[in-house]
């Protein structure tokens, strides 16, 4: 049984390009996610680091003066340990700003998941419909064979009473 063509095909074939296109940019959204997230990891590591620094200066700087350590060593310490709490403070801007990036990459992520949600359902309708012109279609050439069964099967039996 030909089942001829299904008049909205386009419509389907362009709802599928759709879907696999709202798929694709979630990919590469989650994927931009992770990198920020990355980032951002990075970033707390480097805060921290920058820290453990500032709390190694500060020890060795005490350390050297309950030993009677020279002033102008002690001067050394303060301006490193100075230049370490400014580096500190870059960081943390620094961080703050890749939150505010990662915060962004969450909602695009949101974004491109609703998109794929409505682009699945737009595709589902159309597949939807098109399993019901299907069905109708077995249907009506089921009929058409057993009206013609039935006549066949008449024509016979007239045939037969002759």
């Amino acid at each position: 049984m030909g089942e001829g063509k299904y008049r909205l095909q386009s419509v389907m074939d362009s709802r599928e390009r759709a879907k696999r296109d709202a798929a694709r940019l979630l990919a590469l959204r989650r994927a931009q996610l992770d990198d920020a997230e990355e980032e951002l990891a990075r970033r707390l590591a480097a805060v921290e680091e920058c820290r453990r620094q500032q709390r190694d200066a500060r020890a060795k700087m005490l350390e050297e003066g309950a030993r009677g350590a020279e002033a102008r060593r002690l001067v050394e310490y303060r301006t490193h340990l100075s230049d370490l709490r400014a580096k500190e403070e870059e960081l943390a801007d620094a961080v703050a700003q890749q939150r505010a990036a990662v915060s962004r990459a969450e909602r695009d992520v949101e974004a491109a998941l609703a998109n794929l949600a409505e682009a699945s359902k737009e595709f589902r309708v159309v597949e939807k419909h098109r399993e019901h012109w299907r069905e109708d279609r077995r249907r009506d050439a089921t009929r058409r064979e057993q009206k013609l069964g039935d006549e066949i099967a008449a024509t016979l039996r007239r045939r037969g009473e002759k």
